[in-house]
């Protein structure tokens, strides 16, 4: 029996926890051996960064150059161009600490000079003061940029922008055309762009005056099929001496409702709740569903909370949790959510997306979180 849990969340997964995607994970790599531009997008807890970061992986093993850097912790300009610059050092100047001519020449061409340390264990930090850098900020990007492609020699480097979508809220739009010229001026290099929201991204990738668009390959990320997930759910629980039923994965699959992160979340809490059980059933898996959601009650609650002062977007979201629908402007939602005209909801809907509580799967709205929405009508069942 493996030492270790049966399922993996909240972070990206490695194997054993790595659930399908062959076809993607194929194209993702051919196309970093390629050094060919992708865009990665999917809603959150769908598993890219899993999937990028395998197939970086994968490459890494071939001598490619990878380098990864979150977009997440950047508040302005200076700040992205310190994460960016500090992913690529992480990538190719920990194979030179130990030869300084290397590492001083690599430093000498960086518009901004860093300051770098090494830890007991070899990994590179590179500090980058936001004020030294100022308006250099895309100057120094491409220096990142050189570097990789200068470690890379005769190979296709990567560089992975991941959470890309933040860029759409940092300083004037010309942000995003930066990335772009950063693109433009990669020869060796393939820029894996990131992104989990989706009506940010459309905004940066697709349609006119869209600064990304026409640039690289879009794959667009849908959930894991049930076939796939549903085998996988049951050797994992093997692996912890336990049986699941086929019924039993099923419905974790569909409480879930089929994202990903949420599916392992479910199927490890339902382990927990077989422990004393040689078979997992049906009742354990409501069992670990009710865990879930009880773990995670008063964040939902804040999260309601913080609501308050748009009680629309309360009750849109209220509607949503009970009855997922297309039919968002049709008389009986409206009378529903207690609003006299479409423009309402219409606001509503754009301000809940964009703190990704709702989400859209084809032309259905729904509440984003399958455990939030079942915490929303638990708490309000006669609303």
């Amino acid at each position: 029996m493996e030492r270790t849990v049966a399922y993996r969340f909240g972070s990206p997964v490695e194997a054993p926890w790595f659930c399908d995607r062959a076809e993607e994970l194929k194209a993702v790599a051919n196309r970093m051996r390629s050094g060919i531009h992708v865009m990665v997008l999917s809603p959150r807890r769908y598993g890219k960064t899993s999937l990028v970061l395998r197939a970086a992986e994968q490459v890494g093993r071939e001598g490619v150059h990878t380098a990864y850097a979150n977009l997440l912790v950047a508040t302005n300009e200076a700040e992205l161009a310190a994460v960016v610059v500090q992913a690529v050092a992480r990538s190719v100047l920990g194979p030179l600490r130990r030869r300084r001519h290397g590492l001083e020449e690599a430093l000498r061409h960086l518009h901004v000079a860093p300051r770098v340390s090494f830890g007991p264990d070899g990994t590179v930090t590179v500090g980058l003061d936001p004020k030294t850098v100022g308006g250099a900020w895309v100057e120094v990007m491409g220096d990142a940029l050189a570097l990789l492609e200068r470690a890379s020699e005769q190979r296709a480097g990567v560089l992975i922008l991941d959470e890309f979508q933040v860029v759409a809220g940092i300083g004037r739009q010309g942000v995003g055309g930066a990335f772009k010229a950063l693109a433009d001026a990669a020869r060796r290099t393939c820029l894996v762009f990131c992104g989990s929201h989706l009506t940010l991204m459309e905004g940066l990738t697709k349609g006119r005056g869209a600064p990304l668009h026409g640039m690289g390959e879009r794959l667009l990320l849908d959930v894991v099929p049930e076939e796939a997930m549903v085998p996988y759910l049951r050797r994992r629980a093997g692996t912890q001496g336990k049986t699941m039923t086929t019924l039993a994965a099923e419905r974790i699959y569909r409480l879930a409702d089929a994202i990903p992160n949420s599916v392992q979340q479910l199927a490890q809490a339902t382990i927990e709740a077989a422990s004393e059980s040689r078979e997992v059933s049906l009742d354990h898996v409501e069992q670990g569903f009710a865990a879930v959601v009880e773990r995670q009650s008063a964040g939902f609650a804040q999260q309601y909370e913080d609501l308050a002062a748009a009680p629309t977007q309360q009750r849109v979201l209220r509607a949503l949790a009970r009855n997922p629908t297309s039919r968002v402007y049709a008389k009986e939602f409206l009378d529903s959510v207690q609003v006299a005209n479409a423009n309402a909801v219409t606001t509503a809907l754009r301000a809940l997306d964009g703190k990704e509580l709702v989400a859209r799967r084809g032309r259905e709205w729904h509440v984003a979180d399958p455990f939030l929405r079942r915490w929303i009508v638990d708490q309000s069942p006669g609303l």
